[in-house]
C-alpha cells in the first residue's frame, strides 16, 4: 500500500492507481501492526494497485509476505470506475484465528509501525 514501503522491498518505484477492492475487508493480526486482508462480503478495501510489477519485484513482495499470505487475482474498482485485473495478498484462511475484530487503519499504521517496517527492509 506504501509506496515508501514498495520501494523498499522492490527497489523499484511503479505508477500506481487507487482502487476499491469489493467483497473484502482489512483487519489488525494479533499482537502486530500489520494487517491481513479476507474475503467479506458488503465491504470494501482502499488501496493502491501498482502497475507492471516485473517478476523478480514479485518474488520480492511475496518473500516479505511470508507464508500465512497467498497472493490472489482480484479485480479492483479504479477511480474512474475502470475495473484493473491485479494481484492481492490475503491471510489464508486456515490462519484466520490470527486476526483481531479490529479494522486496520491506515494513518494509525503510517504513524506507529511504517518507519519500523521500512528499517526492516533495509536490513
Amino acid at each position: 500500500m506504501f509506496r515508501d514501503l514498495v520501494k523498499a522491498l522492490t527497489g523499484q518505484s511503479y505508477p500506481a492507481k487507487f482502487g476499491q477492492l469489493h467483497g473484502y475487508a482489512q483487519f489488525l493480526i494479533k499482537d502486530e501492526g500489520q494487517s491481513a486482508m479476507i474475503p467479506f462480503p458488503d465491504r470494501v478495501v482502499d488501496g493502491v494497485v501498482y502497475l507492471d510489477v516485473d517478476e523478480e519485484s514479485l518474488a520480492r513482495l511475496d518473500a516479505y509476505q511470508g507464508k500465512r499470505f497467498t497472493r490472489e487475482e482480484v479485480s479492483i474498482e479504479g477511480e474512474g470506475g475502470e475495473w484493473l485485473d491485479a494481484d492481492a495478498y490475503c491471510l489464508k484462511l486456515t490462519r484466520k484465528s490470527l486476526l483481531t475484530g479490529t479494522e486496520w487503519d491506515e494513518d494509525h499504521f503510517r504513524e506507529t509501525h511504517l518507519k519500523k517496517a521500512l528499517a526492516s527492509c533495509r536490513k
